[in-house]
């Protein structure tokens, strides 16, 4: 699956002078491991707006005219560094799983300018490790709000509770 690049952004794409250099990136965030900022596809570490990015191998989502509206925005699949991944992931608790999804930006700076930013999110069983490759799906939807769709416990409500 795909994301969506506005109109705009195709032609602003499509019109690139061939001199700039476009690099693709993807930041995941979650709580308990918190930034893991990867460059996709380079031979070496850069820095954009001050922040490092670590060079790694990986296919991003590719740009197409879907819209942004739809649910399932792509998956990252990530070449010979599913050691590394397993070792962040494994620092999440059990309940900052439940609590809190891994957030994902995908950004592209063109001659180290920020040109798109897109905010998704990594879904409970969003991540498949293999022995060659690591893969996150992207989702557009929160997957901790959809997760909860019961009713907090409230004593003023039921009955028989008791606070603490």
């Amino acid at each position: 699956m795909a994301i969506g690049y506005s109109q705009q952004q195709k032609e602003f794409l499509a019109k690139r002078p061939a001199d700039v250099i476009q690099y693709d990136t993807v930041e995941f965030f979650h709580p308990d491991f918190g930034y893991i900022r990867l460059l996709a596809n380079q031979f070496s570490d850069q820095v954009f707006e001050g922040v490092s990015y670590q060079a790694a191998s990986m296919q991003l989502p590719k740009v197409t005219s879907q819209s942004t509206d739809d649910t399932r925005a792509g998956s990252v699949i990530f070449g010979r560094i599913g050691v590394i991944v397993r070792q962040k992931l494994l620092q999440i608790t059990p309940l900052g799983a439940i609590k809190y999804p891994i957030k994902a930006t995908l950004r592209q700076f063109q001659s180290g300018v920020k040109t798109y930013e897109r905010r998704l999110y990594v879904g409970r069983d969003g991540v498949s490790i293999g022995v060659d490759n690591a893969e996150f799906r992207l989702s557009v939807d929160n997957p901790a709000k959809l997760a909860n769709e019961g009713a907090f416990y409230d004593p003023s409500v039921f009955l028989g509770l008791q606070t603490s």
